[in-house]
């Protein structure tokens, strides 16, 4: 039982998202949220208030009666519209998850129902639909004014579900002011990736120890002069790597090697580095209340203010597709390496015959249709911009699509391990060394045997899509550094 008291990590909205734990709120948070509501309704009586006391957007100017009983509802309903593909019952559960705990976080005012409702839905596994389109990165408005709808019982729910009252206009747009779809799909996002840039250091040293890589590429001294964030942790993670190698002194084949085996402890390390600063980003927006506006009860105040503007979230899921588009060739030129004679030592496209086969070669086409997704989806979505609400929010942070453009570059990122992953163990076969290996590789090796053996001419769908699961076990092989306290 996860229990929401302002520390959540990412791993807890997988959980929670993945259904492998629930929800519980401490009476505590509840006894905080109950005093927040009370001091949020007198705050409002004395100072304008945005979203109860007047219109929203562009109706800002407007004056709403405290005697409307209906305006909290007209704003949900007016908000709720989506279009597009429905997203999946996972990515709607980080969602909620995500929602759940931010309201934990004294500021919203609302009323503590909502929370109770919220977590009734979650645990219950009753989730709303939340259709693809409609945020840009100020907050998820439409799928949590839906998400409201479906708690209030307008709208269906997967599962049976006790609808709530009607809300009023102290829980409506505090409700849905925050970017919770978008931090949840993010978290789902980076945790998928955090398996896969480990799993990318296994099959790296499996094409390397395939191809006699020379290791003073990830030496102490070739990492301390990179001069760069984490490229020590991944050279270290390198090192142990390679001792598991039942030959550790084995001379290498060059003395030089191509960029794909020398340059990939710095290269790699940007993908570390930027997944560190995403978690961090995003761990940080997990756990604090952002909704505008925020009622400051020991300063006796209604801050209007930007704080949901998720510049700084934006920014991370760019330098995190950035950061995969810029290894990715590194990845290819390993591909390449694997199936060229000239490094392999065998036939050309670790063919099981050098009379024109074409063995592996399609598999490095595939290959180059995933850097061009990956290159295609690391154009910056913070860039954007749009003027909407007749000039009253004149930019976006487009940070809904940066996570849309990272789920897209960590697909692709699996498909071209994948073509890694079958050259390096085809070539680890052909020179007869595949048992020689101790350690985490012995595990890899193991785990890939399933992989065919065959090595003639014939259709190799079949081996990317055995090869593809075998990703996220390779992640788990290595350790997961400790969290910070």
């Amino acid at each position: 039982m996860i229990e929401l008291n302002g520390t959540m990590r990412v791993g807890d909205v997988v959980a929670l998202a993945d259904r492998r734990d629930e929800v519980s709120l401490p009476a505590k948070v509840v006894e905080t949220i109950v005093r927040m509501h009370d001091q949020a309704a007198e705050l409002s009586t004395r100072h304008a208030t945005y979203g109860r006391t007047t219109g929203v957007g562009a109706n800002r100017v407007a004056t709403i009666s405290p005697d409307d009983p209906d305006y909290g509802m007209r704003l949900l309903r007016s908000h709720a519209v989506d279009a597009g593909d429905p997203l999946s019952a996972r990515t709607v559960r980080s969602m909620l998850a995500v929602r759940l705990n931010q309201l934990c976080a004294p500021g919203a005012g609302l009323d503590p129902a909502v929370l109770g409702g919220l977590q009734r839905m979650l645990n219950d596994n009753a989730l709303p639909q939340v259709l693809q389109y409609a945020s840009i990165g100020t907050g998820d408005l439409a799928a949590l004014a839906g998400t409201a709808l479906t708690l209030i019982g307008e709208r269906p729910a997967t599962e049976e579900l006790t609808p709530m009252p009607p809300w009023g206009a102290d829980s409506a747009l505090p409700f849905m002011s925050s970017s919770a779809l978008t931090v949840g799909r993010s978290c789902l996002a980076v945790d998928e990736l955090i398996r896969l840039e480990r799993a990318s250091s296994v099959i790296y040293m499996l094409s390397f120890l395939a191809l006699k890589g020379n290791p003073s590429a990830f030496s102490p001294v070739a990492a301390l002069a990179a001069a760069a964030p984490q490229v020590e942790t991944v050279a270290t993670r390198l090192r142990s790597l390679f001792a598991d190698d039942g030959e550790p002194n084995r001379e290498p084949a060059r003395i030089q090697d191509p960029y794909g085996l020398r340059v990939y402890p710095v290269a790699h390390a940007s993908v570390v580095a930027s997944l560190n600063s995403l978690v961090a980003q995003l761990e940080r927006t997990l756990n604090v209340a952002q909704e505008n506006p925020l009622f400051d009860a020991d300063g006796d105040q209604v801050v209007h203010h930007g704080a949901f503007y998720q510049a700084a979230l934006s920014l991370e899921l760019d330098g995190a597709t950035l950061a995969l588009a810029l290894t990715a060739p590194i990845t290819h030129s390993r591909i390449r390496m694997l199936n060229d004679p000239e490094t392999n030592g065998g036939n050309a496209f670790l063919s099981a015959d050098s009379d024109g086969s074409s063995g592996l070669m399609m598999v490095e086409y595939v290959a180059a249709g995933a850097i061009a997704e990956i290159r295609n989806a690391a154009q910056p979505a913070s860039v954007g911009t749009l003027v909407l609400s007749r000039g009253a929010e004149e930019d976006a942070t487009f940070a809904s699509q940066g996570v849309l453009q990272l789920e897209r570059s960590v697909a692709a990122y699996r498909v071209l391990l994948c073509c890694e992953l079958v050259g390096a163990v085809r070539l680890l076969r052909q020179r007869r060394i595949e048992d020689r290996f101790t350690g985490v590789l012995a595990g890899a090796l193991a785990l890939a045997a399933e992989l065919p053996r065959n090595d003639e001419d014939r259709d190799l769908r079949g081996d990317l899509a055995a090869a593809e699961p075998l990703l996220d076990e390779f992640g788990r092989l290595i350790p997961a550094p400790s969290p910070p306290n």
